[in-house]
């Protein structure tokens, strides 16, 4: 038998016989116990997708506070330090569920130590929110200020 469109012999193979089936009929298809051990390895792998997954969405939940603590710190730090009457002062409150403290100190390092006129103090302003489960987000900046306004 030829193939129409190139002149080679077709492809052809006969049909298995009937007395070569029946001997290897006992080997076909899968037992109970290899689809048991396809069903473990499965659902071992499903239950790694899952925690990775779960992981997965604590890291993103725990990302996303530490963004919303600092964009809470950044703006408490800018608003302590705008102006030139910087006093020393301590405050707590709350915003977006975190609780935060503002401490504004003199800055008491042996480098910080200079002559001014006028009543003005280098200042160190620290602004502390708290992330819950323990953690702190601390930001801390340096400011000339005047006890008086």
């Amino acid at each position: 038998m030829k193939f129409e469109s190139t002149g080679l012999r077709a492809a052809f193979r006969p049909p298995p016989s009937t007395e070569a089936a029946g001997a290897s009929s006992a080997n076909a298809g899968f037992t109970l116990f290899e689809t048991l051990i396809a069903m473990l390895v499965l659902s071992i792998g499903l239950a790694g997708l899952f925690e990775a997954n779960g992981r997965a969405l604590r890291t993103v939940g725990t990302a996303a506070d530490y963004a919303k603590a600092r964009v809470i710190a950044r703006g408490l730090l800018a608003d302590a330090t705008t102006g030139w009457s910087i006093p020393p002062t301590s405050q707590n409150g709350s915003s977006g569920g975190f609780e935060w403290a503002i401490d504004v100190a003199p800055e008491t390092s042996p480098w910080a130590k200079v002559d001014v006129r006028d009543g003005w103090k280098l200042r160190r302003v620290r602004v502390t929110v708290a992330l819950g489960d323990g953690r702190e987000l601390v930001l801390t900046t340096l400011k000339f200020g005047r006890n008086n306004g």
